[in-house]
């Protein structure tokens, strides 16, 4: 796992010098790297490679606020949290930036809502330092403390930061009797803070509960508990990282979209071809079954055996048997030669051999006279070629004469 380190800014000038920031690393396990340093954005840039970076802004733009938003589908809930809020946010919603925490079981969704402007404004700050978030939340989720309690920290500088789970806001330090003295009965009690020997506000003296030595030992507590939250925080929706190293699938989609055509269309070429080959195939085997047939009649036809059965069945020492044999032989290869030949039939003398036939066309008719002539080494001769309506259909004759 990657190192963390957590950079915390309490003041936005959306320039990279003039913000200043602090930042401290932790291991993979959550231990302290070194100690909290303080500097401009681009030195915290600089030591930000190869960790992962979580940021801490400055809670007073960003409102924590819960809502009851039915569903699973976290798309959907932030597509419909801006409305279910809206009573609650001052501004038109479409200029919102909206983040889902948690979800609960009764539906009650907690949420972190900015302007989108601003935090865009500020990611692009961080960009130019070379700092890339991995995560971003409002520093007052980082006040340490209990569930039990609402826990308030007063920093050095003044500000309040309070936190309670999930909610949580910022303020001056100044406003923090004003807000004390105006919760409600039902609320939780409040544990507070302080920094160094700052001492706690009127009236809020019986609240303090634990004290930071300085100013570093404070944010050392803030980014542990910060490094310590799930998920990404307002990295969400449109701000959502891209992965490190993931495809330009956008930059690929037209090449992919070609390539998949292409694909398409080879395979249909040759899921066709594999038909035609098939189909042809299945002829030439209705061929050598009817023959097979018309030579030996009632015989079961066994595929491979066939010449040999034949010639079981015919005999060697005949000459006319033999010849016939020879006949039949030449008839097969010559059919399996020209494709799309179907055998009708055929008659055998002992000086000639007459088969009939259906083709596409003459022009394979004439290919298969060639070709039987060749094989047979006699000539043949179209007895009659007639139109049908599957095709040519022809008489061949194969006789002792001369070949032509």
């Amino acid at each position: 796992m990657l190192e963390k380190l957590i950079i915390w800014i309490t003041h936005t000038d959306f320039d990279t010098e003039a913000t200043q920031a602090r930042w401290l690393a932790f291991d993979a396990q959550g231990n302290r790297i070194g100690f909290p340093q303080q500097g401009s954005l681009q030195e915290a840039g600089a030591v930000a490679t190869h960790r992962r970076v979580v940021v801490m802004l400055p809670g007073e733009r960003i409102l924590s606020a819960s809502a009851r938003v039915p569903g699973n589908n976290s798309r959907r809930i932030l597509q419909a949290a801006p409305y279910a809020l809206e009573d609650r946010l001052a501004g038109d919603v479409d200029e919102l930036h909206v983040a889902l925490l948690e979800k609960h079981k009764d539906n009650e969704c907690d949420f972190l809502v900015v302007e989108h402007d601003w935090l865009a404004e500020f990611l692009a700050t961080l960009d130019a330092a070379g700092i890339r978030p991995h995560a971003v939340w409002p520093d007052y989720l980082g006040v340490p403390g209990d569930t039990e309690s609402t826990n308030w920290l007063i920093t050095e500088d003044n500000r309040l930061l309070s936190r309670d789970t999930w909610h949580g806001f910022a303020a001056p330090a100044s406003d923090a009797v004003f807000l004390y003295s105006h919760r409600g009965d039902n609320e939780k009690p409040v544990q507070l803070a302080m920094v160094g020997d700052e001492p706690a506000p009127a009236a809020l003296g019986e609240r303090e509960t634990s004290r930071f030595a300085d100013s570093e030992r404070a944010f050392t507590e803030l980014a542990a508990t910060i490094a310590a939250l799930p998920g990404s925080g307002l990295l969400q929706g449109s701000f959502r990282r891209k992965r490190e190293g993931a495809p330009d699938w956008k930059r690929w989609q037209w090449p992919a979209a070609a390539a998949i055509a292409w694909l398409v269309l080879a395979l249909a070429a040759f899921g066709l071809e594999t038909w035609q080959l098939q189909r042809e195939h299945a002829m030439l085997e209705q061929a050598t079954r009817e023959l097979f047939q018309r030579a030996l009649p009632g015989n079961r036809q066994i595929p491979g055996q066939e010449r040999f059965m034949i010639e079981q069945a015919l005999g060697s020492a005949g000459t006319e048997r033999s010849r016939l044999l020879e006949y039949l032989g030449d008839v097969g290869g010559a059919l399996q030669e020209v494709p799309g030949t179907r055998l009708n039939g055929f008659n055998y003398r002992s000086n000639y051999f007459e088969l009939s036939v259906t083709l596409p066309d003459a022009t394979r008719l004439e290919r298969l006279r060639n070709t039987l002539a060749e094989r047979a080494g006699q000539q043949v001769d179209v007895q009659s070629a007639n139109s049908t309506r599957d095709g040519l259909e022809g008489r061949l004759l194969l006789s002792e004469g001369d070949q032509q």
